[in-house]
């Protein structure tokens, strides 16, 4: 008995070990193709994947997750909600529903938050704060912590908001440094208003710096787009207009709508070959079909044609045993006739 509760964990245990292993395995070559900005072969990948029955409903989920957060890094927020919605559904399947679902609040409400959608952004934030985020890991706490900086900002709460902007730069520093950019861009926003020219030109070294070192175009152009709107509101047109043509050219690089474009022709062609199979399973089943109906209908014919054989078998059988019974009959006659004579 403990010999087999032995092995049951074990298999257990692999096939825990095999699950973790496949989605390690699509996040690892995800990154690569992302840092690579062939987002077109990962949209492709992650559509494999989700289309394998063999993948679990929380690799799914992470799938789908993943590939609302590359039309999100495209500025394709639609996308990137319909893709929110199909993790949802997965999640819900999952082994861990209730964590998903806050995760998913999340998601939504940074895309908000990014789409500058701030009273959308907002209603998700206080519905996962009634939860004190206590399912959401370090990397949501740090987006949530820059967002609830920034309405703070707005509520012209400054010393609350340095201290949001400050524990979320912790844990960037800690895990994520790739994200610090997001953080200095409120910062930048932050020391501008407090008038505070030094910190604020600081800040936005401090985050071009990290951005140009880990090649996010995007940060880099959030960056500057934030200094040139800065500069719009103090009225000094001319370094305005230096970080306008900044702004330009990085969209430019960026090229964020080819790419896009690049993915959605990729996802017309995954379903066009969906179609197309769909169209030969119908087609397969339709020939199982016609042959087995072709088999059907030789199968009524020869079963017709024995019960006819049968019907007329028993119809001989029906009068030899009515010829017989009859010579039966003349027989016990004769016998009878013989008897009277006899006596």
């Amino acid at each position: 008995m403990k010999n087999l509760i032995v092995s049951i964990l074990l298999l257990f245990s692999t096939f825990i070990y095999s699950q973790n292993k496949a989605i390690e395995s699509l996040k690892e070559k995800i990154n690569q193709y992302n840092q690579s900005e062939r987002y077109d072969l990962s949209v492709k990948l992650l559509t494999d994947f989700v289309a394998d029955e063999k993948n679990s409903a929380d690799d799914k989920y992470t799938a789908y997750l993943i590939k609302s957060n590359i039309y999100k890094s495209l500025f394709k927020y639609q996308h990137a909600f319909k893709y929110l919605d199909l993790a949802l559904q997965e999640g819900k399947k999952g082994l861990n529903a209730e964590r998903f679902a806050q995760e998913i609040k999340a998601e939504k409400a940074f895309i908000f938050f990014e789409m500058q959608n701030f009273d959308e952004a907002k209603l998700l934030m206080d519905k996962l704060k009634q939860s004190d985020y206590e399912k959401l890991s370090n990397r949501y706490l740090l987006f949530i912590y820059v967002q609830e900086g920034y309405f703070l900002l707005k509520d012209k709460n400054f010393t609350a908001s340095e201290k949001k902007l400050n524990d979320a730069q912790e844990i960037a520093q800690l895990a994520y440094p790739e994200e610090l950019p997001i953080i200095y861009g409120k910062k930048i926003e932050l020391y501008n208003l407090l008038k505070e020219d030094k910190k604020r030109d600081q800040a936005y070294q401090l985050g071009i710096g990290i951005a140009k070192k880990y090649q996010n175009l995007k940060y880099e152009f959030y960056l500057n787009e934030i200094y040139k709107n800065i500069f719009s509101e103090n009225n000094d047109s001319k370094n305005a207009l230096v970080y306008q043509k900044k702004c330009d050219s990085l969209f430019a690089l960026y090229n964020s709508n080819n790419k896009s474009s690049k993915i959605e022709l990729i996802e017309q062609e995954i379903k066009e070959e969906n179609y197309d199979s769909e169209i030969e399973t119908k087609q397969q089943i339709m020939i199982y079909l016609f042959l087995f109906n072709v088999l059907l209908l030789f199968l009524v014919l020869f079963l017709i044609k024995k019960y006819k054989k049968h019907k007329q078998k028993k119809i001989l059988i029906e009068q030899d045993n009515k010829r017989i019974q009859e010579e039966i009959n003349h027989l016990k006659s004769l016998v009878n006739d013989q008897k009277d004579h006899h006596k």
